[in-house]
């Protein structure tokens, strides 16, 4: 079954590859570029292990057969040392960990009514800053922060990607179709993040599942988007395997638990809507998914239950003013039925407040602050991004968390740091 699938996935790169190196192709068009980052934190809290690591690469080749034709390939990689930094069950040792994978590499065709993409891609349905409900095609890397670039967390996914435009005078739209052959999971955060002290074990292990085989499950959905008036509405919905898993005990000792995940299969339906008025910028997103399974525990058993969920987010933003400008966000996430000992609470809302300084010359100064309202955690991250030339950027800052003890930003206080990150574009 691997080599199978590593065999398809190897036969369509490959095809790809031979579309965009074919040497008879002399009018074909091509780019090749991507970045180099790297960023050292040093650790604020004593139980944390000094310091940790992030890099990333990426390396890109867009090639325009057409002007209706283009293929895009990507290679990506990725290391860190997240898993050891943020768990706070057990204490393993320091480990870095490494992950090497195609990012975007699909065909696009475009005419003037339509638009078809077929490969690994991404796709975004609604974006806003820390909190993304309305987005939910991609799984992520959940590993990262709140304050992590979300295209940086998105993970590619298999995708028939296909959608028609439509107008009359002053109304627009688009009608989009997405079918995955192929689901994928979130890379989630350590499981003593969510199940904190609800066992008894000082080691948690999880055994996780694997991608299903093509074309075994399959993910479908689509999106109705209108423009009038300065008014934008989309609805949309996808029928998925859920990006995050529940678990199942596996085994247990006195000192160790393994757990196995499962994926079930969600829908997820919703609407989102934005107006600008005055260069303000107000959006909703509102997101309802069924037949979500929660893990919750009684007597140290581990079990789940189903139910649903409502996630609702406004935000505001604000334009430029003497090289100010902020974003404002109000963010709810509401389970219909909750357990005692559950792995998640009922009700999470948080407000979310950004403000940034324009330096000139695409210098930058930023803060950020996120309150937890229900259990009382805070947030908070400053930086300076300071471009040494057109193609490095230099960035210094910290990111901090705290607050009650059963806060979820409080879960995240052993990445709590002081941080320096440089990021290198290039292109060929």
């Amino acid at each position: 079954m691997i080599a199978k699938k590593f065999l398809i996935h190897t036969t369509f790169l490959m095809v790809l590859l031979a579309l965009t190196t074919k040497a008879k192709a002399d009018s074909w068009r091509y780019q090749t570029r991507g970045f180099l980052s790297a960023r050292l934190s040093t650790y604020t809290e004593e139980k944390s292990r000094n310091y940790g690591q992030l890099t990333r690469a990426q390396f890109e080749q867009l090639t325009e057969f057409s002007t209706n034709l283009t293929a895009l390939n990507q290679l990506r990689w990725t290391s860190n040392t997240i898993d050891t930094d943020l768990s706070t069950k057990s204490t393993p040792s320091k480990k870095d960990n490494f992950d090497a994978y195609l990012g975007e590499n699909y065909i696009k065709y475009k005419s003037d009514s339509w638009v078809a993409q077929i490969g690994y891609q991404e796709v975004v349905w609604g974006e806003a800053f820390g909190f993304n409900y309305a987005d939910i095609i991609n799984p992520k890397d959940q590993r990262q922060t709140f304050f992590s670039d979300a295209s940086e967390a998105r993970l590619p996914l298999l995708l028939f990607n296909g959608k028609s435009f439509f107008s009359s005078g002053d109304f627009s739209g688009s009608l989009q179709f997405l079918y995955s052959p192929e689901p994928r999971f979130s890379k989630t955060l350590p499981i003593d993040i969510y199940a904190g002290n609800l066992f008894l074990q000082s080691t948690l292990k999880v055994i996780k599942e694997r991608t299903p085989q093509m074309f075994k499950e399959t993910e479908i959905g689509g999106k109705i988007s209108a423009s009038y008036a300065g008014f934008d509405l989309a609805l949309f919905t996808f029928s998925y395997l859920d990006r995050e898993p529940h678990y199942l005990f596996s085994s247990a000792t006195l000192t160790n638990i393994t757990l196995q995940e499962e994926h079930t299969k969600i829908k997820s339906s919703g609407f989102s809507l934005a107006k600008t008025i005055y260069d303000f910028v107000f959006r909703t997103d509102v997101v309802m998914t069924q037949d979500k399974l929660v893990n919750y525990t009684v007597n140290s058993q581990l079990k789940t239950f189903s139910t649903s969920s409502l996630n609702a987010l406004v935000s505001l933003d604000t334009p430029t003013y003497n090289d100010f400008s902020g974003v404002l966000i109000l963010a709810r996430s509401t389970l219909k039925d909750i357990m005692l000992n559950s792995f998640r609470q009922r009700q999470e809302q948080y407000f979310i407040g950004k403000i940034s300084k324009n330096l000139g010359n695409e210098k930058a100064l930023e803060f950020s602050y996120i309150h937890e309202f229900e259990n009382s955690g805070h947030s908070v991250q400053t930086f300076l991004n300071w471009p040494i030339n057109n193609l490095t950027d230099l960035k210094l800052g910290g990111e901090f968390y705290f607050g009650d003890d059963l806060s979820n930003l409080k879960k995240f206080k052993n990445v709590s740091s002081v941080f320096v990150s440089i990021k290198n574009y290039f292109q060929l």
